[in-house]
């Protein structure tokens, strides 16, 4: 007669056994002892592909409950609430950190994300910014071993140098030959017109990939276009006054993402215009602070980005602007 019960490995197994004490036994291995998808087939004489389907009709039952443990679980439950209110192509919540190195820390996050979403000699645009700029000092081997092309999205040599002088020489960027912003309407007019300016602008607006600062009005003084002195203080309080919240490029946005009017600073700037930046197939927003929060709110819903990166404090505080 045919026993029922077989050796296995100095194990010994019930062929009996209903699938629900397999389920039961699968679990225990894979997830408290660790063996692998092959070693539990050893012990239980089941195909790799059988433990599988135990695993996955376990998950899905609810036999399996998989809880996150881990300073990242928070992060996956705010990419989710946020995936579900934007329709975002690429999206990043890096785990919040008692640490002033808030820009370094979001720098690179999105370098990682660019890692993944650049194709090797693809272009990419880039704005001015603290932040951005940190995500280029992250970028520099990976820029010059893929052949990735740089183009500034706007003038204003300035707030680019830290992160430019941070590049590899073999690294290739075109820099619009002009200040951010003109003394006005009139001169930036002219200055658009610039053969090597309006070069430069074209670029741009054909690049693969752009990243973005976003500024905001309760930054005050910390504000990159205030400190870079494109703006006095005076501006930024009328701006305020004015129902802007934030800015990407020196466009000022309302909560809505609508741009806020009449802005004559609008006029005067020499940067790719917001209508040419939603040409760009990835516009990616950086930027993180409860400052923050809710520019980084007008910007998803005037579609002015279509991926984001930002941190978990931050992240919450948006969320209670939905």
């Amino acid at each position: 007669m045919k026993s029922d019960i077989s050796p296995l490995n100095g194990l010994t197994v019930d062929n009996t056994m209903g699938e629900e004490e397999l389920l039961a036994r699968t679990a225990w291995f894979y997830y408290h002892d660790g063996l692998t998808q092959n070693e539990i087939g050893e012990r239980l004489g089941l195909t790799r592909l059988k433990v599988s389907r135990l695993l996955e009709k376990g998950r899905q039952s609810g036999v399996i409950r998989v809880q996150i443990n881990s300073r990242y679980e928070g992060c996956l439950t705010l990419e989710h609430a946020l995936l579900e209110r934007f329709p975002l192509k690429h999206l990043r919540v890096v785990p919040q950190l008692n640490s002033p190195n808030l820009s370094q820390r979001l720098g690179v996050g999105a370098a990682q994300m660019l890692m993944a979403v650049l194709q090797p000699q693809q272009l990419l645009a880039v704005g001015f910014g603290e932040t951005t700029m940190n995500t280029l000092q992250h970028l520099s081997g990976f820029i010059a071993s893929q052949q990735i092309r740089m183009v500034t999205l706007s003038g204003g040599v300035g707030p680019y140098m830290t992160g430019i002088g941070q590049l590899d020489a073999a690294c290739g960027i075109s820099i619009i030959p002009a200040p951010l912003r003109a003394s006005n309407a009139s001169v930036a007019q002219i200055l658009r017109q610039e053969r090597s300016v309006q070069d430069v602008m074209l670029a741009a607006c054909a690049a693969d990939v752009a990243i973005v600062g976003i500024g905001a009005l309760d930054q005050k003084r910390q504000a990159t276009i205030l400190r870079s002195g494109y703006i006095s203080e005076g501006e930024q309080l009328l701006y305020g006054r004015k129902g802007a919240v934030g800015d990407i490029l020196g466009y000022f946005m309302r909560p809505d993402g609508q741009l806020a009017d009449p802005m004559p600073i609008h006029d005067e700037l020499i940067a790719v215009s917001p209508e040419e930046l939603a040409t760009i197939p990835t516009v990616m927003g950086v930027a993180g602070g409860k400052e923050k929060a809710e520019a980084i709110v007008a910007a998803l819903k005037g579609a002015r980005i279509n991926a984001l990166v930002t941190e978990e404090a931050t992240a919450r505080a948006m969320l209670a602007f939905l």
